[in-house]
C-alpha cells in the first residue's frame, strides 16, 4: 500500500507536554521596550475580509468538517524523516481525495532532484537591486517545483537578514535592510506562488548563527559537530519590540502581505521561549498582527512540546515527531488538552493556503530527495515495500529559466574597484591572462557536494538545505577561459594557491592577471575545512591573500573576483595599487563563470549593488556569540534597530563600500528631484474593520475507539502515524495545567491598531507621497543604474532613529547619453516608527528629508517635507 494512499498509526501512548511554556522566563519581560506577553488562543484563520482567502476557507471547511480526528492529525504531522519522496511529507486522507503534501528545499533550487537548473542564492538576487528580476526569479523557481510535483516550496529565506558577518547562512536570505528584503520578500512570494506553489518564508525569527541554534548533543549527534559549550538549551535570541518590528518581522509581514501559504518557525528560541511554541511570536505578531492566513510549520526537529506548540499557534510538525504530534496529538485532541477548535484551525489553514495558491498536483512528486536511482523500496530507510519507480527523471529545465539565472547572476555582480579602467579587459591592452586561485577550477569533489560543503574550488552555492543539485557548473575558470578563446586571448590557468611558483611566473608576463577567492559558508550540517556553517573568521579561503601579495608584486593589474556567503576581510589587499580592480558576488550558482566572464570582457556593463556594508575594521561588526551560559545560551541584540549601515552611520563608524554602493564602466548622474504630495499622514492609525464571525464545526467526533489503526494494518517501523495505540489512557483532562493567560474566546476585532489585514493595518500601504528625479547616463556604455531613496526621520528623544533609511530602488537600463525618470511612492509605514506603548505604528510629526542617491553615503539629491 502506498503511503500516500493510507492513513499512518503510531506506537507511542502517552500525552507529551515536553518543556514547559517559558513566555514568562525572559528576564528583560519588565523592560518596556520588550514585549513578551502571552497571547491565546490562536487567531481562527478565514476571518479578514479578503475574497481569495475566505473562498480558500469556505472550501476547506467543508472538507474539514467532514474528517475525523485522525484524519486532522495526519494533515498536520509528518510521516518522519525520509520516509516520503520529499524532504517533507505529509499524511493523506483518500476517502475525501486529500493526497499527501511535498514539502521541499530550497530558497534556490529543488534540492536533491535532477535535471533543476540552480540559481544565483538570495543575497546575489538581491545586489540585482532589480525588482522585475526578483518577480522573474522567484516564478522560475516556483515553476521548476511545481513542475517536479512539489506541493510546499521551503523558502526564500527572510531569517537570517544578515546581521552578523560570519553567519553560515546569510546568503540565503537577502541582506540586513528589512526594506530591501521586504520589497524581494512581496515580490517573491508573488512569483513563486503564482507558479500554483506555496512558499514557506523562512526563518521566523531571530536565527541568525548556526552556533548553538541546537542543544550541542543533537548537533553532535546528528551532524557530527562539536560545539566549544556544551549547552542544554536552544540559544535565545533577545530582541527589543521596536527591532522585531522594524527590522526583523519586516519582511515576513511583505510576505503575508502578498499572501504566502506558509511560514517556518526557527531553530532558536525568542526572548525565552522556543520560536515554535512562542505563543506571543505565533499567535500574536503574526496570527493577529500581521493577520496571516496560512500555516505555521516546524523546522525539522525544532518542536520541544506537544500541547503548547499547538495552543501556541503551530500548525505542521516536520518531519514528523511521534514523541509530541502524531499519536499524542491525537491523544491530546480526544481529551480537550489541544481544543478540537485549534486542530480544525490547523487543518482548515492546511487546505486553506492549498486552494488559495491553487496547489494541484494528483500524481505526486515525480523525483526522490533519498536517491536518484530509477526504483527503490517504497520506505527506502527501512528498505520495506514494494520496489517502486521513485524517480522519473523530468526534465523542467528550460531555456527561459536558465536565461532568468544567468541575468540573476550577472546583475548580482557588484564592481567595487576599477582604477585606470582596467576593465573591461580589451584586447587593446593586452591579450595575455593569468587565471588564477583555487578558488576558480572545480572542487575535487566535484560540483555536487554542497550540501555537505564544497571545500576545495569554485563555490556555484553555500552548503546545508539551501544548496541544489548542479545538472550543469560553469567554473569562474572554465567561463573566463571560454571567453577569452572568443576573443583571441591567450590564457593560462593555475589552480595551485600554495605552491606559488607556476602562479606567479604566469602573472610576470600575463596582461591582466585574475585572481579569484572564495570562502564558503552554510548550515550546521556539518563542519566544512573547520568550520561549522558560520565562518571561523572573515579571511578568505585557500591561502589567497598570500598569492594576491606575490601576485601583486610582479604584475600591476591585478584583478580580484571575490565570491562568498556575505562580508570578508577586503583590508589585507584593497588599498594595494597593483590591485586595479574587484568584482564582489555572493554565489551565482550554475552559470558563475559565464556571468563573471560576460562581465569581464564588457558584454555586459555591472550594475549590482551592495546589500549590505563592508567595513574598514572587522571589530566593527556584530560578532558570533561564543562563550555562553550552557544553560541558558543569550544573543542579545543589542544594536536594536541600528544593523548593518544603520549602526555605521548612527556611530560613524569607517567604512570600505557602504550599503547600496557598485561601480559601472559607465557615469550615471542624478538630477531634478520632485515630491508630490498625495495625502499628509495623520500620527496614528484608525481601527481596521472588525473581523468576521468565527467558525466552528458542530459535527465532531471524539470517541477514542475510532482513533486507532485498523486491524489489518502494517505498522512500518520509524513512520510517524497518528492512530493511538489503544484507548485506554484516552480520558478528559480538565486539569491541564495551561499556561498563563491561556483562554480559548476569539476577537471580535483586531486586537491593535497595527492589526487588521494581510501583514497589518491596510491603512499602512496609503500613499503619502511621491518622489521623482532624473537618472543620465553620460556613457561610454549602456548599461543599468539602480537609484535609490533614502529618508531621514524628524530628531525625537522618544523615537530616536537611524541617520537615513532605504525607502524606495529602482532600476533602469539606458543607452550611453540617454535619460529617464524615476519615481518613488513612500507609503506611511515607510514613514512610521513602531511604538511599543500603543502597540502600533506611528507617523512622527516634523521634518522629513528625502535623498536620492547612488548609496547610503552617496546622496546626491534632498528635498524636505515638513509633516505637521
Amino acid at each position: 500500500m502506498l503511503l500516500t494512499s493510507c492513513l499512518q498509526v503510531a506506537a507511542v501512548l502517552s500525552i507529551v507536554s515536553a518543556s514547559p511554556m517559558s513566555d514568562s522566563f525572559f528576564k528583560a519581560e519588565s523592560d518596556p521596550n520588550y514585549n513578551v506577553v502571552p497571547f491565546y488562543p490562536t487567531p481562527q484563520g478565514g476571518r479578514i475580509e479578503d475574497g481569495k482567502w475566505q473562498a480558500a476557507y469556505h472550501r476547506a471547511r467543508q472538507l474539514v468538517d467532514q474528517m475525523t480526528v485522525v484524519e486532522k492529525v495526519n494533515l498536520t504531522t509528518g510521516i518522519g524523516m525520509s520516509n516520503g519522496p520529499c524532504s517533507g511529507n505529509t499524511g493523506s486522507v483518500p476517502r475525501l481525495g486529500i493526497e499527501s503534501l511535498c514539502l521541499q528545499d530550497g530558497p534556490l533550487s529543488v534540492r536533491s532532484a535532477d535535471l533543476t537548473d540552480v540559481y544565483p542564492c538570495g543575497l546575489a538576487a538581491a545586489s540585482s537591486f532589480n525588482k522585475d528580476l526578483a518577480y522573474d526569479r522567484a516564478a522560475a523557481i516556483g515553476r521548476e517545483f511545481k513542475e517536479k510535483g512539489v506541493d510546499i516550496w521551503l523558502g526564500p529565506v527572510y531569517g537570517p537578514i544578515g546581521v552578523k558577518a560570519q553567519a553560515g547562512r546569510n546568503w540565503e536570505g537577502h541582506g540586513p535592510d528589512p526594506y530591501l528584503e521586504g520589497v524581494f520578500a512581496y515580490l517573491q512570494t508573488l512569483g513563486g506562488q503564482s507558479q500554483g506553489v506555496i512558499q514557506s518564508a523562512k526563518h521566523l525569527v531571530g536565527n541568525e548563527q548556526e552556533l548553538y541554534r541546537q542543544t550541542a548533543a543533537v548537533a553532535n549527534a546528528a551532524f557530527g559537530i562539536k560545539y566549544k559549550h556544551n549547552n542544554t538549551n536552544e540559544l535565545n535570541s533577545e530582541i527589543d519590540d521596536r527591532a522585531i518590528h522594524e527590522t526583523y518581522l519586516w519582511p515576513f509581514a511583505e510576505a503575508v502581505r502578498a499572501g504566502v501559504g506558509s511560514v517556518m518557525c526557527s531553530y532558536n528560541r525568542l526572548n525565552g521561549t522556543h520560536s515554535c511554541e512562542n505563543s506571543h511570536l505565533l499567535n500574536y505578531l503574526l496570527k493577529e498582527e500581521l493577520g496571516f492566513q496560512g500555516f505555521v510549520v516546524t523546522d525539522w526537529t525544532a518542536l520541544h512540546s506537544g500541547v503548547e506548540a499547538a495552543i501556541a499557534g503551530l500548525d505542521m510538525d516536520m518531519p514528523g515527531e511521534p514523541k509530541y504530534w502524531g499519536p499524542n496529538l491525537t491523544a491530546a485532541a480526544l481529551n480537550s488538552s489541544v481544543p478540537i477548535d485549534r486542530l480544525d484551525d490547523m487543518a482548515t489553514r492546511i487546505l486553506a493556503a492549498k486552494f488559495a495558491i491553487g496547489v494541484n498536483n494528483p500524481d505526486g512528486p515525480n523525483y526522490s530527495s533519498n536517491t536518484f536511482k530509477t526504483f527503490d523500496f517504497e520506505f527506502s530507510p527501512q528498505k520495506q515495500g514494494s520496489q517502486i519507480q521513485v524517480n522519473k527523471h523530468v526534465d523542467v529545465r528550460t531555456d527561459e529559466n536558465r536565461a532568468v539565472s544567468l541575468r540573476s547572476a550577472i546583475e548580482g555582480i557588484v564592481l567595487l574597484k576599477n582604477e585606470n579602467e582596467a576593465l573591461p579587459l580589451k584586447g587593446e591592452n593586452g591579450k595575455q591572462i593569468a587565471i588564477l586561485g583555487q578558488a576558480a577550477g572545480i572542487d575535487s569533489k566535484g560540483a555536487n557536494c554542497a550540501f555537505e560543503g564544497c571545500a576545495d574550488g569554485a563555490a556555484g552555492t553555500g552548503y546545508g538545505s539551501g544548496a541544489g543539485t548542479f545538472s550543469y557548473f560553469i567554473t569562474p575558470a572554465e567561463g573566463i577561459g571560454r571567453r577569452a578563446q572568443e576573443g583571441r586571448f591567450s590564457y593560462e590557468f593555475i589552480p595551485d594557491s600554495w605552491d606559488q611558483t607556476a602562479a606567479v611566473e604566469a602573472a610576470s608576463y600575463a596582461d591582466a592577471a585574475v585572481v579569484v577567492a572564495n570562502s564558503v559558508a552554510g548550515e550546521a550540517l556539518g563542519e566544512v575545512d573547520g568550520n561549522p556553517g558560520d565562518l571561523n573568521n572573515l579571511t578568505l579561503w585557500h591561502n589567497v591573500i598570500p598569492l594576491i601579495e606575490n601576485v601583486t608584486s610582479v604584475n600591476n593589474n591585478t584583478i580580484v573576483i571575490i565570491t562568498s556567503g556575505g562580508h570578508v576581510d577586503l583590508e589585507p589587499f584593497i588599498e594595494n595599487e597593483n590591485v586595479t580592480a574587484v568584482l564582489f558576488s555572493s554565489y551565482l550558482g550554475q552559470d558563475y563563470g559565464t556571468a563573471l566572464a560576460k562581465v569581464l570582457f564588457g558584454d555586459e556593463n555591472p550594475s549590482g549593488k551592495l546589500p549590505f556594508t563592508f567595513a574598514k575594521n572587522i571589530d566593527d561588526y556584530v560578532p558570533l556569540i561564543d562563550n555562553i551560559t550552557v544553560d541558558e545560551p543569550a544573543d542579545k541584540f543589542e544594536t536594536s534597530i541600528y544593523v548593518d549601515y544603520k549602526y555605521f552611520d548612527k556611530y560613524d563608524k569607517p567604512v570600505r563600500y557602504e550599503f547600496g554602493y557598485g561601480l559601472s564602466y559607465s557615469n550615471f548622474t542624478l538630477s531634478d528631484i520632485k515630491v508630490e504630495t498625495i495625502k499628509q499622514f495623520s500620527e496614528d492609525l484608525e481601527a481596521a474593520a472588525d473581523y468576521t464571525e468565527s467558525y466552528r464545526n458542530e459535527n465532531v467526533n471524539l470517541k477514542a475507539e475510532d482513533a486507532t489503526a485498523p486491524d489489518d494494518f502494517t505498522l512500518i517501523e520509524n513512520v510517524t502515524y497518528p492512530y493511538i495505540k489503544d484507548t485506554s489512557s484516552i480520558q478528559s483532562n480538565g486539569s491541564y495545567d495551561y499556561p498563563e493567560g491561556y483562554g480559548t474566546e476569539q476577537l471580535k476585532s483586531p486586537a491593535s491598531l497595527a492589526a487588521g489585514g494581510l501583514g497589518g493595518n491596510p491603512q499602512l500601504w496609503d500613499l503619502g507621497y511621491v518622489v521623482t528625479a532624473s537618472v543620465k547616463n553620460n556613457g561610454p556604455y549602456g548599461g543599468g543604474f539602480a537609484p535609490q531613496l533614502y529618508v531621514s526621520f524628524p530628531d525625537s528623544d522618544e523615537f530616536p532613529t537611524p541617520p537615513v533609511q532605504l525607502r524606495g530602488f529602482e532600476k533602469v537600463f539606458l543607452d550611453n547619453g540617454h535619460s529617464q525618470s524615476v519615481s518613488f511612492e513612500l507609503t506611511r509605514k515607510d514613514l512610521s516608527v513602531w511604538d511599543t506603548k500603543s502597540q502600533s505604528w506611528k507617523v512622527l510629526r516634523g521634518d522629513y528629508k528625502f535623498y536620492v542617491g547612488s548609496s547610503s553615503r552617496q546622496l546626491d539629491l534632498v528635498e524636505t517635507v515638513t509633516i505637521n
